[in-house]
């Protein structure tokens, strides 16, 4: 016998959970114009099911009008392991289940799938709402098809009258490192199928609303010895910045880091090393240089210069920004001062960018990024961008992406970077599909969520589960996770709050309709975002303050811009 029944997106199902006793039947949603909003079909069999497929209908709404089927998707989740919990979990208090478990998070690419005995299989269904779709209720109905049954799930979508903008209106970064896609599959730098590759990764970020890319720019610009000096190809780097523009995705052009650690987590900032070819198009590898070296510094001065006029040239420099060292610290904080003063000596016009964890700084970057726990009353300081960013850290009661957290910690953190005026968010792991820690061979992220962390020796650094990546290599394409999908929801969400404060601009604090408005952003902040560890833990509450945002942007006259920029 097959049971099946609904649940949010904000539920993360296991394979041995059955429908509580409020399960419902039905999928209803409510969204704004450009925003997606997601919801689950449960199934669960007393035996085998050798095939399941979904199939998904137009929605049809006022007047006619329709979403089309192609708007609607149905993805089966699938479930990866988890050997070790996160560190920090307040003996369980901050996690859903203990490890060794599986849990629920990326999306399986093919259209079929089948149904173990007592074991229940998700479908996750998603609605992405045209900017122009009139406002009303639109229904329409999911499909399930199975061995004897066919299960016809009633969907019902009320779209608001207002729309959110298609261009993200934060900076949204998920660092994205070439290399991993090419050892996955085995690919050419450089050939058709590298750049068939880099297309699939650009198209899936800009589905998820990031706008901003790291670019590595020794990989991607080759660098010439001459008899004059030096000389640059910059046709790969050209044909990078078009691909990921096109997707959306280059809004802003995030230049890779100049240095890094020259030892320990205390040592000191040194420059990277650096490529350069002789006229044969023989390569020489530069080692590793003092921040205070003359002779690299005198050619990593050429580099960004002409980096510079190249940019300036095709009308891109407005949109570059760059990295000098990664997280520096009080004990290696005299070399990164170094290495940021040359760079502004060298450009004095780029915005430096660099996650950081120290205080200070001042006058060595124009974008800080803390990690999110260090968000306060009073940034951004003059003079500077907020962003924020998390990692393998923070842990804990705060806000993150790991497998073992609900998905309500993951969505927060956008919700807390509105909280704290923070323009952007950062994380360094889209797709880390490598070894970490000194952990050789071949890592699967399929069945390794740390890049095997967890077998390293104690006292060595672990990850936490999910850390390194939050899309999947698929066959055909890059699957997306739960927790992907969660990182998109709280940029939209972030969307409405922006919406409401605009809203109140226009219309006035002091009207009713701003007033009101006013007082629901009051009490967000007091009673759902009172700090980065004391936020709201309750699914219902985070929805019914997204409803009522809704609402306020509704009363406001705030029915958005659905071409934003």
């Amino acid at each position: 016998m097959l049971t099946w029944w609904v649940a949010g997106s904000l539920q993360k199902v296991f394979q041995d959970d059955g429908p509580g006793g409020d399960a419902g039947k039905e999928i209803r949603l409510a969204a704004a114009g450009n925003e997606k909003e997601d919801a689950q079909i449960c199934l669960r069999s007393d035996r085998k099911v050798a095939r399941v497929a979904v199939q998904c209908t137009e929605l049809t709404g006022p007047g006619g009008a329709r979403i089309p089927a192609e708007s609607v998707s149905a993805r089966f989740v699938g479930y990866a392991p988890v050997h070790e919990n996160t560190a920090d979990n307040g003996d369980g208090q901050h996690i859903i289940r203990r490890a060794p478990a599986f849990f629920p998070d990326p999306f399986l690419e093919w259209p079929e799938t089948k149904l173990h005995a007592g074991q229940t299989q998700p479908i996750w269904v998603t609605v992405a709402v045209p900017g122009e779709a009139p406002a009303g209720e639109y229904r329409g109905t999911v499909t399930v098809h199975s061995d004897e049954e066919k299960i016809e799930v009633s969907l019902t979508l009320h779209v608001w009258p207002f729309s959110i903008p298609r261009k993200p209106s934060v900076w949204h970064t998920e660092w994205f490192f070439p290399g991993n896609v090419e050892d996955w599959y085995g690919l050419e730098r450089f050939s058709d199928d590298w750049w068939r590759w880099m297309e699939i990764v650009a198209r899936d970020m800009g589905q998820h609303r990031q706008n901003v890319i790291l670019t590595p720019l020794q990989t991607l610009v080759h660098s010439t010895a001459t008899a004059g000096g030096y000389a640059y190809d910059y046709s790969n780097l050209d044909r990078w910045v078009e691909l990921f523009d096109r997707y959306g995705v280059a809004d802003r052009v995030e230049g890779s880091h100049l240095g890094g650690r020259c030892g320990d987590w205390e040592s000191e900032f040194v420059f990277s090393p650096m490529t350069v070819h002789d006229a044969h198009g023989v390569p020489t590898q530069l080692d590793r240089a003092p921040v205070d070296d003359p002779d690299r510094r005198a050619l990593l001065s050429h580099f960004l210069q002409s980096l510079r006029d190249h940019l300036v040239h095709k009308g891109w420099w407005s949109r570059f920004i760059l990295h000098q060292a990664d997280e520096p610290i009080p004990p290696n904080e005299a070399s990164y001062r170094v290495m940021s003063a040359f760079v502004r000596e060298t450009l004095p016009d780029v915005p430096r960018i660099d996650a950081v964890m120290s205080e200070g700084l001042e006058g060595c970057i124009e974008i800080r990024v803390p990690q999110i726990q260090e968000l306060r009353e009073g940034m951004p300081a003059a003079g500077e961008e907020l962003w924020s960013y998390t990692c393998l850290a923070p842990q804990g009661p705060y806000p993150n992406r790991f497998l073992d957290y609900a998905s309500l910690k993951t969505r927060t953190i956008h919700w807390l970077n509105w909280r704290y005026n923070a323009t952007g968010y950062l994380h360094w792991g889209y797709g880390a599909w490598r070894p970490w820690g000194g952990m050789k061979g071949r890592i699967d992220p399929w069945n390794s969520t740390t890049g095997s962390s967890e077998w390293l020796p104690l006292g060595k650094l672990r990850l936490p589960p999910g850390d390194t990546h939050v899309a999947y290599p698929g066959q055909e394409g890059i699957c997306d996770s739960i927790r992907w999908e969660m990182v998109r929801k709280g940029m939209e969400d972030h969307e409405y709050l922006l919406l409401v404060e605009k809203g109140i601009q226009r219309a006035g604090a002091g009207s009713a309709e701003g007033a009101a408005a006013t007082a629901l952003l009051d009490r967000v902040r007091r009673d759902l975002l009172k700090s980065h560890s004391e936020y709201t833990r309750s699914e219902a509450e985070l929805l019914d303050a997204r409803r009522k945002l809704a609402e306020a942007i509704i009363a406001l006259g705030s029915t958005g811009d659905g071409n934003g920029g």
